[in-house]
């Protein structure tokens, strides 16, 4: 049997509130979300729109679990593999203010390699070669000093975040963190209009934004 999006809008909708979603219009957008993603083939004109279609993935499973809607990866710049994967666990199972997505993909990327500190290796713990972080979206000031210090020296993120993201104003880190953050290379992905729109739209069902889109959505519902 071929499902679509009408059946996964009905599904959505039985299942959602299981999962502790009961908001009827977000139901309804994750299923039009879900059915755009799954149909999306990567651009070949955009270098970076296959790997952008990982995080954009993560990013919907994040939204559907009921956090922020941003996922995140590690990748072998040289080979193309992906290490390690995480999105934003912010809401779920319970509350951790600092379970964004980079800072749950770093956590597991750390926590699973074990490395030693240099004066009991011998190694630089922060040499990390040639792992390219992907995001979603634009980091925070809190995740952006998160993956300098990891020392990893590549990062794109799909969706600028204009209200909250730093990468953007690294100018205005202080001091040791814009000296240790040099010739870093930190930018925008080179994606398709129609992945930073899915971007986009995941992000904008973020926690940040829920308290007055929810506010307006029961006021549109009243007046109905």
């Amino acid at each position: 049997m071929k499902f679509t999006a009408r059946h996964i809008l009905l599904a959505c909708c039985f299942l959602l509130p299981a999962m502790g979603i009961t908001d009827r219009a977000l139901a309804r957008d994750i299923a039009d979300l879900e059915s755009r993603i799954e149909s999306y083939v990567p651009d070949p004109r955009y270098h970076d729109d296959a790997v952008g279609l990982l995080v954009v993935r993560e990013a919907l499973v994040s939204l559907k679990e009921g956090s922020g809607g941003i996922g995140a990866c590690l990748v072998n710049g040289a080979t193309g593999e992906v290490v390690e994967r995480g999105r934003n666990r912010q809401y779920t199972p319970y509350f951790r203010s600092d379970m964004h997505a980079e800072m749950d993909l770093l956590n597991r990327y750390e926590d699973r390699v074990k490395k030693k500190g240099f004066d009991k290796s011998g190694v630089n713990p922060r040499e990390c070669g040639n792992l390219l972080l992907v995001s979603s979206v634009e980091p925070c000031p809190m995740c952006l000093t998160r993956i300098i210090n990891s020392g990893i020296r590549q990062m794109i993120y799909i969706a600028p975040d204009d209200r909250g993201g730093m990468v953007q104003h690294m100018d205005m880190l202080p001091e040791f963190w814009k000296k240790f953050a040099a010739g870093r290379d930190f930018r925008q992905a080179d994606c398709s209009p129609a992945l930073r729109k899915l971007a986009e739209e995941l992000f904008s069902h973020s926690m940040r934004d829920v308290p007055g889109r929810r506010t307006v959505q029961k006021e549109q519902e009243h007046n109905h």
